[in-house]
């Protein structure tokens, strides 16, 4: 997914204690404040997972998790079991915002136990498994590489695990037959099952993300990808991959799951090769659809008519505009990136660019030079013109002829800005305009909001909601954090928008659940929340709990306090303090002395659990290290405010000085976290445990977006106590000559033509 959101820092369970850190175990360990409407609440529900990006059930209830690195979790009778249900990490390409990204039951899982995954594959298996270069534990990052689809069999006692040797590869065999991956953002996004039973999937341009990217771009891998063949010499056209039919990039696509074959109602399916590209492509003209959802009850059961159901798809938009599409149909074209939102991309519609798929058949060298269509003139603004005019660039007498792929953009029905405005598509007479929401004029009345990551939700289908949010869309935002209620009419046309949750943390995915409440992945909290109606359930309380003091010699007294906790619906609480050393308290906020023998660093784990009259519970967990003290860390390398070179990659090494008073280095776990911040969003790295190791940093920035680098060390000794400290690193941008940028009101038009030039977002970086 495209950037992960710059998010405050929080309160974790071990004490920070280096420098300017503060001891994080002297707050509260609450939940966050989040906005809900009144008669809601929001929980959070399971926690102690990796980087969750999705969820989904079974028939039978069970909970699936998947987790971008590679593995799912099953959760059932209120807890995460142990085993996990797949592990394919050795061979998932963990980087930046790729990962497994995607996941689907089959339709008939508990009969056949087929599971399906989407994810970007490691540059390192891809090219070296199955011979004796390979090793498991090696990774090959920021190169090229494809996204997969491949299926696996569950198998044993319920259904509990897959079968490693069930692996059957549906989409991208080899690295010639995948979906191109040339950049660190816009890769995989959803899998969902049509009502046909086919299986759609949804992948990113593959482009950068840094600059109009038309071909090769600085800073994308297309070299290494053309020398092996990942990509077609006509694919080194950036983010217009996403306007070629015979490319997965920027594609819905559809396919038979036993086969992975296209289906032959198709928009473009090829009887002669159902295993192209153009055979499997659904839908077309996007950036990052991350997530995607189908609207229940529609699409038709028989996969020959070409009728799966309508997607809503939440695209990820570059610099302006968040997109919300509705695909109920084949062959739409969604406009990226010629494009953006409900507007023409003026970057874009200036980097003219020849379609090698598409040639013209004026072309003679001398009255027609122009060997190609150019994307330029195949995708028009939509229109209720008829015929929709497309004509060859050569001579405006000839229409481009119709076996030519030539489309019309199908704009969202609903976009949003980076800042604060919202929009509705509509029309003056046969012309596309838009009407912001809180226009009293427009069509589709709501509020004025803004994002900068468009997340696709879920149809709510549950009876536990009041019935005004009942069968109605919820969509988010991801850096934004907000969840908002979107009501369509049968044919998918926009009614109105109204606000419902905000201050969620990082959406990632959001789900019905089982229960009747909203689910959804908060990611910087690694956890599975909902949003539950408080009057049709007596709702679990929520325990609260500080204490004085988390370190220090035997005997060590400490004030622990739980009167913070809370019950939903007010209702009085009992209190239970495990203290971890064979006592407890019912007090709520009772003192408890700790001893250990001497010299010997020894940690409790303190449980409080509160129950309701009802019996439900909440419980939260504090430690205290006794004769234990935290280590002290100081980064060396890089320097805290140091600078790097734009537009090259360099290999940063990174080392610290790190003592602890009670623990030697073998009794130290290190933890390296290398985060790339962009504007408000952040692409982090996996962790590094190597206490002397370096990162990668690609030369972003001095365009006139924000860029750096967070580099965080965490260290945490055998008794539990950690430190931290963290180093800056900023672009370069003393060298860098100023840079002109100039928009237009028009790009084409017949003569005289009067032309609006704005240059105000030139800049001196």
């Amino acid at each position: 997914m495209d950037h992960l959101p710059k998010l405050p820092p929080r309160a974790v369970l071990l004490p920070q204690v280096a420098g300017w850190l503060v001891i994080a175990l002297l707050h509260p360990v609450i939940a966050e404040a989040q906005n809900v409407p009144s008669g809601f609440v929001d929980q959070s529900m399971i926690t102690g997972l990796v980087n969750p990006v999705g969820f989904t059930h079974d028939a039978n209830g069970r909970m699936y998790i998947w987790e971008k690195r590679g593995t799912v979790r099953l959760y059932e009778g209120g807890a995460l079991l142990p085993t996990l249900f797949l592990d394919i990490s050795d061979e998932v390409g963990n980087w930046r915002d790729h990962g497994m990204l995607g996941f689907a039951l089959d339709p008939d899982f508990l009969n056949n136990g087929h599971c399906y995954v989407l994810y970007a594959v490691d540059r390192h298996h891809l090219m070296n498994h199955g011979t004796p270069q390979y090793d498991p534990n090696t990774n090959e990052y920021f190169a090229a590489t494809i996204m997969r689809i491949a299926r696996f069999t569950a198998t044993g006692p319920g259904l509990s695990i897959t079968d490693p040797g069930s692996r059957t590869v549906l989409l991208g065999e080899t690295a010639q037959t995948g979906v191109p991956l040339l950049h660190e953002s816009h890769s995989t996004g959803q899998l969902v099952f049509g009502t046909d039973g086919t299986l759609l999937a949804a992948f990113g341009d593959g482009a950068s993300y840094s600059l109009v990217d038309a071909g090769s771009a600085n800073g994308t891998y297309w070299a290494q990808a053309l020398a092996d063949g990942i990509i077609r010499p006509a694919e080194n056209v950036g983010a217009f991959r996403s306007q070629l039919v015979n490319c997965f990039n920027g594609k819905v696509v559809r396919m038979d799951p036993a086969t992975g074959d296209g289906v032959p109602s198709n928009p473009f399916y090829d009887a002669d090769d159902p295993r192209s590209p153009r055979s499997r492509v659904w839908a077309m003209g996007l950036r990052n659809p991350y997530r995607m959802t189908l609207r229940p009850g529609t699409g038709s059961t028989d996969p020959s008519l070409g009728d799966p159901g309508s997607l809503y798809i939440g695209d990820v938009g570059w610099s302006t505009w968040e997109d919300l599409h509705v695909c109920n149909e084949g062959g739409l074209n969604f406009g990226w990136p010629l494009f953006e939102g409900m507007d023409p991309h003026t970057g874009y519609w200036n980097a003219v660019t020849a379609n090698l798929d598409a040639p013209n058949p004026l072309y003679d060298g001398v009255n027609c030079t122009i060997p190609h269509y150019r994307f330029q003139d195949l995708l028009i603004q939509e229109t209720q013109v008829h015929p929709k005019p497309f004509p060859n660039p050569c001579d405006a007498n000839y229409q481009i002829p119709q076996w030519t792929p030539r489309f019309m953009h199908t704009r969202p029905p609903i976009d949003f800005r980076h800042g604060n405005q919202s929009r509705c598509a509509a029309w003056n007479g046969t012309t596309a305009v838009s009407y912001d929401l809180d226009d009293p004029a427009s069509p589709v009345p709501g509020p004025r909001f803004g994002g900068w990551a468009s997340i696709a939700g879920t149809w709510f289908q549950g009876d536990q909601f009041p019935q005004g949010y009942q069968n109605v869309y919820f969509h988010a935002d991801y850096p934004g954090g907000w969840i908002r209620k979107f009501e369509f009419d049968p044919a998918d046309q926009a009614v109105s928008v109204s606000d419902f949750a905000s201050a969620l943390g990082a959406i990632v995915y959001v789900g019905e659940g089982t229960d009747g409440a909203l689910w959804y992945i908060a990611y910087n909290q690694n956890a599975v929340r909902r949003i539950v109606y408080a009057n049709t359930v007596d709702l679990d309380p929520v325990a609260a709990a500080t204490q004085d003091v988390v370190f220090g010699p035997s005997p060590l007294e400490v004030q622990f306090t739980g009167s913070g906790s809370t019950d939903p619906e007010g209702q009085a609480l009992s209190y239970l303090w495990d203290f971890g050393d064979g006592n407890t308290s019912t007090d709520a906020d009772p003192m408890h002395t700790f001893t250990a023998a001497p010299a010997t660093p020894t940690t409790h784990t303190v449980q409080l659990t509160v129950t309701d009259p009802g019996g439900n519970t909440g419980s939260v967990q504090l430690i205290v290290s006794v004769n234990n003290s935290p280590p002290q860390v100081t980064i060396d390398a890089p320097v805290d405010g140091a600078s790097y070179p734009v537009g090259v990659t360099t290999n940063v090494p990174l080392q610290a000085t790190v003592t602890d008073a009670e623990h030697g280095p073998g009794q130290l776990a290190y933890a390296w976290r290398t985060v790339l911040h962009h504007n408000t969003h952040v692409h982090p790295e996996p962790i590094d445990n190597d206490p002397v190791t370096n990162a990668l940093i690609t030369g972003e920035g001095c365009d006139g977006e924000e860029f750096s680098y967070e580099v965080r060390l965490t260290v945490t000794d055998a008794a539990g106590l950690s430190a931290s400290d963290t180093a800056w690193l900023f672009p370069d941008c003393s060298a860098i000559a100023p840079v002109a940028f100039m928009t237009s009101d028009k790009t084409s038009g017949e003569g005289p033509l009067q032309v609006a030039f704005d240059a105000g977002l030139s800049f001196d970086p």
